[in-house]
């Protein structure tokens, strides 16, 4: 039956089965039984005829908004949960072909969420389905890189953004403990510098003379104990300042070779987690699809804490100093 499997007759309504007689209309491409088209007489899509259309161009819109897959032999749009090309039998997931050293490589429809793997194979005893679906975006980069962790027991790779701001990667991902710590510590090793920056600040004679003449001598004189309390300690601030700041450079280095394992395991435990609490499949599927994926507004909520804690830092200075 083909490129009708799973199709209704135009008339009578009913799926076509296997084997039945069918025909379709000359003019857009509509299929009927052909008991149905001879009883009538002639097409019933009207609406496509009056613009010209195709069946099979609208069929095929209608499959691709519905995620069906394509098949890279023949093109046929397929519908969706089919493993098989229905015209030509073609498998649609997890083909293969050989390289140039005649290794199997894997093949796939650029979008398909599961990167060509078959939905039921499981890492760590999860379903590579329901991992896809807690991860959203990008699995085109994790899903072949969760493969790897699992295959070869390797846990190093490359994450870019753990080496420039991990505490933002981990709060776009969801994984809060680990944007919270991550984000505790660097500010911790850039503590030194913040605070000598700080002090440079406070003992530029222009920024003070600023603050006389905007605030009164009394604002500018508050920032007297602030400025000795730095002052005194600014032996110490500098031998620290270098030491902390390879602490943090350490910190980036190893979050950017393991960050993406991290994540890796952040998402089995969480689509084990909704698993086990989900009473149906539907629940479990919205459940991974709200829980999972990222948030850019995390980021911004990072930010705010970063300087939240700032003004928390100033303000203790502040007070008792």
């Amino acid at each position: 039956m083909g490129q009708y499997t799973g199709c209704q007759c135009g008339i009578c309504q009913k799926v076509f089965a296997d084997g039945e007689d069918i025909v379709a209309c000359p003019e857009c491409g509509t299929p009927y039984h052909r008991s149905c088209w001879q009883s009538v007489g002639h097409c019933t899509n009207t609406a496509l005829h009056a613009v010209g259309g195709s069946w099979q161009a609208a069929e095929r819109e209608r499959r691709e908004r519905m995620g069906g897959l394509t098949c890279r032999k023949c093109g046929t749009v397929n519908l969706p949960g089919e493993e098989n090309c229905a015209v030509c039998g073609t498998h649609l997931r997890g083909e293969t072909e050989r390289d140039e050293q005649g290794r199997m490589v894997l093949s796939f429809r650029p979008g398909d969420p599961l990167c060509g793997m078959p939905p039921e194979e499981e890492f760590d005893g999860e379903r590579l389905e329901d991992i896809s679906a807690f991860v959203r975006t990008n699995t085109l980069y994790y899903i072949p890189l969760f493969k790897r962790f699992k295959e070869t027991g390797r846990r190093l790779s490359f994450n870019l953004p753990c080496v420039l701001f991990p505490y933002f990667y981990f709060a776009n991902r969801k994984m809060w403990p680990m944007a919270l710590l991550t984000g505790a510590v660097s500010l911790v090793c850039s503590l030194p510098m913040i605070l000598l920056r700080l002090l440079y600040t406070l003992t530029d004679t222009a920024f003070m003379e600023s603050m006389t003449q905007y605030y009164g001598e009394e604002t500018a004189h508050m920032f007297g104990g602030m400025t000795a309390f730095l002052q005194s300690h600014e032996e110490l601030l500098n031998d620290l300042n270098i030491p902390m700041y390879f602490a943090s450079l350490a910190l980036r280095v190893g979050l950017c070779m393991f960050g993406n394992y991290l994540y890796y395991q952040f998402v089995i435990r969480n689509v084990r987690r909704i698993r086990e609490k989900a009473p149906t499949p539907a629940m479990r599927k919205t459940l991974l699809q709200t829980e999972g994926g990222t948030n850019i507004w995390n980021i911004v909520g990072v930010i705010g804490l970063y300087y939240a804690a700032l003004f928390v830092i100033y303000a203790v200075l502040w007070i008792c100093f």
